[in-house]
């Protein structure tokens, strides 16, 4: 059976750095909807924004597993791209670091042809 090609790697990797600055920009605002209710009582709930990270966060670690087979990371790796969802911050941190993984095992790869150029 072949591996993986460099176009589904790079339509993978895509995927997952779109739902990685997606998940971090609304964690973020989470974190400042959870201040804003508990500590300066601004806002009554933030149970929306709650529900939106949840579904969105699935969604990402659906994006990291694939793009995580695909590459065949070791499971430390995995587990640091799939946890890096829940910290603020830390996923615009991952996605940079993904970016240098991937690159460093195949060298470059053109994310909106999935080709590595000549």
């Amino acid at each position: 059976m072949a591996g993986p090609t460099a176009e589904s790697i790079a339509g993978s990797l895509k995927r997952y750095r779109v739902m990685a600055y997606i998940v971090g920009v609304v964690l973020i605002i989470f974190v400042a909807a959870i201040i804003a209710k508990n500590v300066f009582h601004v806002i009554d709930s933030d149970t929306y924004l709650a529900i939106a990270h949840g579904w969105l966060f699935m969604i990402y670690l659906l994006c990291a597993l694939d793009l995580s087979l695909r590459m065949r990371w070791s499971l430390p790796r995995i587990l640091f791209v799939g946890v890096a969802g829940t910290i603020p911050f830390l996923s615009f941190v991952a996605e940079n670091r993904v970016m240098s993984w991937v690159h460093a095992e195949l060298g470059s790869i053109d994310t909106n042809s999935g080709t590595r150029p000549m």
